[in-house]
């Protein structure tokens, strides 16, 4: 073999090395590319959040979600309702996440939508490093408020001995409504204010004015005897009556007809003393009642008188011995001369009834209106 075939054959041999160690750089080089490749799509927010998103499309969003990543500032609901609440509004419709206008480097944030509506925003945080020293993003907290609240103002108004709860929550006089001087708004009853002195309680009722709940809250009522209480909704604003006492209504309704006639017999002078009997002693409406008779009626003259749609109704119990209703009555009287015309002394009135001693009395009569014959369908 000649010097020169040696030579060629260590060239050879040399660049078959080189070739070789080519190869395998090249292919270290790749795998490594490939790693980080690979590590830096693991590394990038849009990763993270897809976690949260097959949590969502999953319907199980407690993975993702917890009391200590949920941003509310409500006082009414915790995580489980918010769990509740959200998968209510995402179940059987279609994901999608959106990068939020407030999503920066620092901190992304993401709007999560169901069927195109938001239902709430997600923040990403940083929850690691990979391999090559890149920030590994996850969940971090949730911001449901700005979709879930209503901006609304939920006013409920109540006797003041009735409890109330706002989607769980009960009501304390934290919550009670202020008027303009700060003060919580407790108000009378203008109807029984005079007979207040002779009643056992005097009942009051309370406003409560919140804000932070989602739209159509569950609001209850339960009365002082632990009974739940129907309220009666207009918008935001919710009442509650006084409540009507069975036993009260019968015992007033039995006693009706005999007052409503010497009531009227009052109006007409016949016996006008007899209506003394139901009225409650020392009371204002006794010694007005005194100086509203007509005193124009020519009795000697009345032929006839009779009563037509003697009725009661709406009634309220107030406390034990004080209640109202609503009376209507119509007292046709007629007469044998043709210098006067038929009369009616009908009414359509509220009386306050007051209890003492176990007998009811007629207290008050703070609201009338009179009523014409043709008010009472009665053609004479």
């Amino acid at each position: 073999m000649s010097r020169s075939d040696g030579k060629k054959s260590y060239f050879g041999l040399g660049l078959a090395i080189y070739f070789i160690i080519g190869c395998v750089g090249i292919f270290f080089f790749l795998r490594w590319f490939n790693g980080y490749l690979t590590a830096y799509e693991s590394a990038l927010p849009s990763n993270g959040i897809a976690e949260v998103k097959q949590a969502f499309e999953s319907g199980a969003i407690e993975t993702v979600m917890r009391g200590d990543n949920l941003v509310t500032s409500s006082t009414y609901y915790n995580v489980f309702d918010y769990e509740a609440h959200i998968k209510e509004l995402i179940v059987g419709k279609e994901i999608t996440i959106e990068e939020s206008s407030q999503s920066s480097a620092e901190v992304p944030r993401y709007v999560i939508k169901a069927a195109g509506e938001p239902v709430t925003d997600v923040t990403l945080k940083v929850v690691g490093k990979n391999d090559y020293d890149m920030d590994i993003w996850g969940c971090d907290s949730f911001y449901p408020d700005e979709y879930c609240m209503s901006t609304d103002v939920y006013t409920i108004t109540v006797p003041s001995d009735v409890s109330v709860s706002v989607s769980g929550r009960t009501l304390t006089a934290e919550d009670i409504m202020k008027d303009e001087s700060g003060n919580p708004v407790i108000k009378g009853i203008d109807l029984i204010q005079g007979v207040t002195s002779y009643m056992t309680s005097v009942p009051t009722f309370t406003t409560y004015q919140v804000t932070g709940l989602w739209s159509n809250p569950t609001v209850a009522a339960i009365s002082s005897a632990g009974e739940p209480i129907e309220l009666t909704c207009e918008g935001t604003n919710y009442s509650a009556p006084l409540q009507t006492d069975a036993d009260v209504m019968a015992e007033i309704n039995a006693i009706i007809p005999t007052i409503v006639e010497a009531y009227g017999k009052h109006f007409i002078g016949v016996n006008s003393g007899a209506v003394y009997n139901y009225l409650l002693p020392d009371s204002e409406y006794r010694a007005s009642l005194s100086t509203a008779m007509t005193n124009f009626y020519p009795t000697s003259h009345i032929t006839s008188y009779d009563y037509y749609n003697v009725s009661a109704d709406n009634f309220v119990t107030y406390c034990d011995n004080c209640v109202s209703a609503n009376i209507t009555f119509d007292l046709v009287v007629r007469f044998n001369s043709a210098a006067y015309q038929t009369k009616n002394e009908g009414s359509d009135a509220v009386w306050v009834f007051v209890k003492q001693n176990g007998t009811w009395y007629l207290a008050d009569v703070p609201r009338q209106e009179p009523r014409s014959l043709e008010d009472a369908g009665i053609t004479d």
